[in-house]
């Protein structure tokens, strides 16, 4: 009998603390592709529809909470996030149903520049799909009322330590050499005030050799666009995992960044 689609809460660790997340898994008894989901400051947008549409197409997704959010152990802080996804991604490439050379990243705001940022440090990320990720905290800096309005949601942290440590963050184009061959899909909204278009000038060569989905009215998190966010992000990460080759190794950038929604 084939195994049946479910969702399973689950409890990882990451320096000890314990992590709580779920497992939307597939149906199937083969390794099928996997996507880790990693949500932003503070996390009220988890992407959850985008997990339920990917499971229902043969993926499974995990999401985790960091260390100090949404009920995890431990306080929260922007230098945790590497280490609890890294921790994560290597739960999630462990598991006997999840075929190890088709994991990839999705990730929202300052989840996008997790999602990237983990593609550099850690061995094995098959694809990155970033939703109106961070790219530099130079260009846009934490302001204070909304670092207060984060650290309200959040364990351990203060308004003050989330504004240092954002502007330490470091910036995209500092690493995204290393992501050269690997497939990347960006997508931003045009009616974004967090992250406004501006944000999205002078890409780094990596991206802008990616995919570059704009809806053209979309706020920060997609709110009146959910139906087509899930199509193009779904769509495209499908038509990746389907075209691996059968060594694993990256497919060549698609290079259709002219792509607007």
């Amino acid at each position: 009998m084939t195994t049946p689609a479910s969702l399973e809460g689950l409890v990882l660790r990451s320096a000890g603390c314990r992590l709580l997340g779920a497992l939307h898994r597939a149906a199937g008894d083969e390794r099928l592709p996997a996507v880790l989901l990693l949500h932003g400051i503070p996390g009220h947008e988890k992407n959850l529809d985008l997990a339920v549409e990917l499971r229902d197409r043969g993926v499974h997704v995990l999401h985790i909470h960091y260390r100090g959010s949404w009920g995890s152990e431990g306080d929260y802080s922007l230098t945790h996030l590497l280490p609890d996804a890294h921790a994560a991604l290597e739960w999630l490439a462990a598991q006997p149903f999840v075929d190890p050379v088709r994991i990839a990243l999705i990730g929202i705001s300052l989840g996008g520049w997790l999602a990237l940022a983990l593609a550099d440090k850690a061995e094995g990320v098959f694809a990155v799909a970033a939703l109106s990720p961070l790219l530099d905290p130079a260009r846009r800096p934490l302001l204070p009322e909304e670092a207060a309005e984060f650290a309200a949601s959040l364990h351990g942290t203060r308004p003050g330590q989330l504004c240092r440590e954002w502007a330490a963050l470091t910036p995209v184009h500092a690493f995204a050499s290393r992501l050269a061959g690997m497939p990347l899909l960006l997508v931003t909204g045009g009616g974004d005030t967090f992250f406004p278009p501006e944000h999205y000038l002078h890409l780094p060569e990596e991206l802008e050799r990616g995919t570059h989905v704009r809806f053209p009215r979309a706020d920060h998190v997609f709110s009146d666009v959910r139906p087509g966010l899930r199509h193009v992000v779904c769509q495209w990460l499908l038509e990746r995992f389907d075209s691996r080759p059968a060594d694993g190794l990256f497919p060549a950038a698609t290079g259709d960044n002219s792509g607007r929604v």
